[in-house]
């Protein structure tokens, strides 16, 4: 009996699992959905497109997940726009140079921001830090080390903590607040000019923030 039950419960894991990255053959667009106050997700977020304005495919498709609900909408075409979780952007298709550039849903926003800040908070309180500022940020790196941070002002506004980290091998924008409940996140490598001079370093930092605002506040509706 305790095998039975043990195998059910097994079967309802791999199924729930399944059924969480179920998503249509072929969609042109994805929602976030809208949480509704007993917790359970209903289309009706915020909606972003997952083909270009050019018709091209922009996501990588086997890292799309999507949530099951009990009706999704459809787009002017009659094409159905699944409830996700996350989607990943094929880099090569954002014109950008990164490695990655992810949309993920999150709980609370704030804390996840506040929770990325806190290390570089901590680090420009330590002695021996080296500061670049900006207009629009404010870097910190130990004399001698090779890794970096940097605190911006969001291109999306508001006033939720952004910071990026570096080394030598990679920018990483763990994130990036867009919407109260959608966070980007995003990694590239630095080019060789910008790692010589903390001062070029944060400026392509920035920019990079910039070009990133610049793909996605065009695909969001």
């Amino acid at each position: 009996m305790r095998t039975i039950f043990f195998t059910a419960l097994l079967l309802m894991f791999f199924n729930a699992q399944a059924s969480a990255q179920d998503c249509p053959d072929f969609f042109r667009f994805v929602d976030f959905g809208l949480r509704a106050a007993d917790g359970t997700v209903h289309r009706g977020g915020p909606t972003y497109r997952a083909e270009g304005f050019d018709g091209q495919a922009l996501l990588i498709r086997e890292l799309t997940i999507c949530r099951q609900v009990r009706e999704l909408a459809v787009d002017g075409r009659g094409n159905p726009i699944p409830v996700v979780t996350s989607i990943d952007y094929d880099p090569e298709k954002t014109g950008i140079d990164l490695m990655e550039l992810r949309l993920e849903a999150v709980d609370d926003i704030a804390s996840e921001t506040e929770r990325n800040a806190s290390g570089h908070r901590a680090r420009l309180e330590q002695p021996n830090i080296v500061t670049t500022q900006g207009s629009n940020y404010l870097c910190a790196s130990f004399e001698g080390s090779d890794s970096f941070s940097c605190q911006l002002v969001s291109p999306f506004g508001g006033n939720l903590a952004l910071v990026v980290h570096c080394t030598r091998s990679a920018c990483r924008m763990p994130v990036l607040a867009v919407k109260d409940n959608i966070a980007a996140a995003a990694s590239w490598r630095p080019s060789e000019a910008a790692m010589k001079h903390p001062g070029a370093w944060a400026s392509e930092i920035a920019d990079r923030v910039r070009q990133v605002h610049g793909f996605l506040a065009p695909l969001s509706s």
